[in-house]
């Protein structure tokens, strides 16, 4: 993008043949440094080496590279990209509804013994069925022990009886990704140690939502989180040995290793030029996601290896969180 007191465009914006958007394409360069020597400053991401003739046009852009006439472009695209449209509120909030739809299928279809690749590739054809472009990442659906591995994409093994699978997905709906998560055990049923973790969870996510308000941040949401998801770790027991300020003190990391949650647009972690400190506006989407994972080792007796997160796709309006994907969410009474 460039910028100067005035920039005109001469040759009027025409429907052209592939050879003609070729030729276009070639003098693109020759163009660019044209305008890049009359203007006062040129915004250009220097970082996006795949990017539509990238050398050609940081050649092209060298004499104001080296007149520090360049800044990024992407902060000021970010800036633009975080608070929402209403259609774009629209096409996020249908993509979020078809992910969860999708979910609430893979849910029904669960049963002891269901391999993980199975559900995984279900939610592809459902969402996609739905009119979801693609996937928005690999989907994650890991059975047992392996809710507890973050980023788990193997998806290649049966989940037994009596274990949880840990479903992280979304999709692309014209171009607007969705985030959502869900955790449910297999054969109907938690344990009562499966129960209690989730419990925990399905508590610490409603304070959070209910934080997500205008003039709070992401950050102090986080930080809310960390506090709620230690008196939880200290109520179950499964660190007798440690007291509740040590638990806060960064023992948590242990069995929460994550934010609470990211924004959410065109990319599944958008503008990440903009910060967690930055004051929450209305228009502005994010995923909340808290998360509580045991880590499968004896000492932690029969809540080993019990992973649970809950992510919903979040709207923050004048009112609060308006929670797109809501009526999926599982409670305690299954």
């Amino acid at each position: 993008m460039l910028k100067s007191q005035q920039l005109r465009c001469d040759e009027p914006l025409v429907a052209c043949s592939h050879r003609h958007c070729c030729s276009i394409g070639l003098q693109l360069p020759a163009r660019v440094q044209q305008l890049a020597a009359s203007a006062t400053s040129v915004l250009f991401d220097f970082d996006r080496h795949n990017s539509y003739q990238y050398q050609s046009l940081r050649q092209s852009l060298h004499e104001a590279i080296g007149k520090g006439k360049t800044m990024p472009l992407k902060t000021h695209m970010h800036r633009l990209r975080w608070v929402k449209s209403v259609g774009e509120m629209n096409l996020m909030r249908s993509s979020a509804t078809v992910a969860a739809d999708a979910m609430q299928r893979c849910i029904q279809l669960s049963h002891t013994g269901v391999h993980e690749r199975f559900l995984a590739t279900e939610f592809e054809y459902q969402v996609k069925l739905a009119g979801a472009s693609r996937l928005a990442y690999p989907v994650v659906a890991g059975g047992g022990p392996d809710a507890c591995t973050i980023h788990y994409s193997r998806n290649d093994k049966q989940v037994g009886e009596n274990q949880l699978l840990l479903m992280d997905a979304g999709c692309e709906y014209h171009g607007y990704a969705s985030d959502v998560t869900r955790t449910w055990p297999v054969s109907g049923r938690y344990t009562l140690e499966q129960r209690q973790v989730y419990e925990t969870v399905l508590s610490v996510r409603q304070k959070c939502l209910e934080a997500v308000v205008p003039g709070n941040t992401l950050a102090k949401v986080h930080q809310l989180s960390v506090q709620l998801l230690c008196e939880g770790l200290h109520e179950l027991g499964i660190l007798p040995q440690y007291s509740l300020d040590d638990l806060r003190r960064g023992m948590y990391r242990d069995f929460y290793c994550h934010s609470v949650g990211h924004y959410l647009g065109l990319d599944v972690h958008d503008t990440n030029t903009i910060g967690p400190h930055r004051t929450l506006e209305p228009g502005v989407v994010m995923a909340i996601e808290p998360g509580l994972y045991i880590p499968n080792h004896p000492q932690f007796g029969a809540y080993a290896g019990i992973g649970v997160r809950i992510e919903d796709d979040v709207l923050v309006t004048n009112s609060g969180a308006q929670v797109w994907n809501q009526r999926h969410l599982l409670h305690s009474l299954i």
